[in-house]
């Protein structure tokens, strides 16, 4: 029997990850290629990827062109021995579309094929997807062919005009660092997705919110024996650690709801906000209960490069339980955060500030910082969220990181 290549799938970039786009590919056809080498560059609403090879072997087959867009679990490429076996499924890019959609957007023809996200954005716009072509892999209508007609429909209506009652001021314009008085600017696609999945978080997703303030003598010691061994130890690798390890006692916080059930992580991971200028990133330390403090710490170095180089690798951002924002580096006390769905919640840090407290009796100074929890109140209360926060203060006030 005549041996089949290894099909090299788009892999699943989380759960507000629709689309992936083939940007380059890094080998051609007829190259050898290691297990672990890129392939190509991917990008998503919200980064440039990497799309590494899952075997050793000859690169036989590209299925996808660069500039087309695919969906996660879609073969676009196989890897195997001359001679094998090499398959062309048709690209699922979207399932079709079976019942009506609501009076905005028309129902596409029965060869097209859309998702339904997509078809969720023509609805909100009223886009006509029944007469459009789509420019996706397979003529999939893709969100950009949806975007751009909505732009060009509303570019061909005139723009409603406002009158003000009189005697009402009008403000002046704000003009935006390098931007012109009066202008339109778009929002960038990962900023676009950022605002999709804000709107999300907040529609479907209840948020019980817990502040605490945490002693952080114990860590600024940490930090300073970590200093003289020639280390260097970042806050957000001591609390990405005291999180994953509260969340190994509490395994409840690391749990993601899917409809009315629980799943369970095989793994502690959690992601971490990194923000450069307008863009966010949401990076995930994968197996943060299983890592060192130092671990940690290489790992976070690593996505601050990948950030800044705009590509990570295409498992960078997935699989994360919860999330850590950290404004410590600004002159901020405490603030809230949004939990990014399908995540249980987000812990959001801010200053470390020496402050005057009262330690049995007597007046102190010590250096505390504020936390600030939102969990899902679908399926965490009160009760749990004040614990998890409680066993994270303890870790980091015992400085006992095991």
């Amino acid at each position: 029997r005549q041996q089949v290549a290894v099909p090299v799938k788009m892999p699943d970039l989380g759960t507000a990850v629709d689309e992936v786009k083939i940007v380059k590919w890094r080998f051609p056809e007829g190259a050898s290629v290691k297990r672990g080498d890129v392939l190509a560059d991917i990008e998503t609403d919200k980064a440039e990827m990497e799309l590494e090879s899952i075997a050793t072997g000859i690169l036989l087959r590209k299925l996808v062109s660069e500039g087309t867009t695919v969906s996660s679990g879609t073969i676009v490429a196989y890897v195997g021995k001359p001679g094998e076996e090499v398959t062309e499924p048709k690209l699922e890019t979207g399932a079709p579309v079976a019942a009506a959609p609501a009076s905005g957007a028309q129902s596409p023809r029965a060869t097209q094929r859309v998702s339904r996200v997509v078809l969720n954005l023509a609805e909100k716009l009223n886009v006509d997807l029944s007469k459009m072509k789509g420019t996706g892999a397979g003529g999939m209508i893709t969100r950009e062919d949806v975007l751009a007609a909505a732009k060009s429909g509303a570019e061909a209506r005139p723009a409603p005009t406002a009158t003000l009652p009189a005697g009402v001021p009008i403000e002046p314009a704000v003009i935006p660092a390098g931007g012109v008085a009066g202008a339109v600017e778009g929002l960038t696609r990962r900023q676009a997705a950022v605002a999709r999945v804000v709107l999300k978080s907040i529609q479907e997703v209840p948020h019980l919110r817990i502040v605490a303030s945490i002693d952080m003598m114990a860590v600024q010691n940490l930090r300073s024996q970590a200093e003289a061994r020639g280390s260097r130890l970042g806050y957000d690798a001591i609390f990405l650690k005291a999180m994953a390890s509260a969340m190994k006692v509490m395994p409840l916080m690391a749990a993601r709801l899917v409809g009315e059930r629980l799943v369970y992580p095989q793994r502690i991971s959690i992601a971490m906000a990194i923000g450069f200028e307008n863009e966010l990133f949401l990076p995930v330390v994968h197996g943060a209960d299983h890592k060192n403090l130092l671990e940690i710490q290489a790992e976070i170095d690593d996505l601050l490069s990948q950030a800044k180089a705009g590509s990570f690798k295409a498992d960078a951002m997935t699989d994360a339980s919860m999330s850590l924002s950290n404004l410590g580096m600004y002159p901020i006390e405490s603030f809230e955060a949004i939990i990014f769905p399908g995540q249980s919640a987000i812990l959001a840090v801010g200053a470390v500030r020496e402050k005057a407290v009262i330690v049995e009796g007597r007046v102190a100074v010590k250096p505390l910082v504020t936390v600030n929890l939102s969990a899902d109140h679908r399926y965490i209360n009160g009760r749990t969220a004040a614990q998890f926060v409680a066993k994270v203060k303890e870790i980091i006030e015992m400085g006992e990181f095991n």
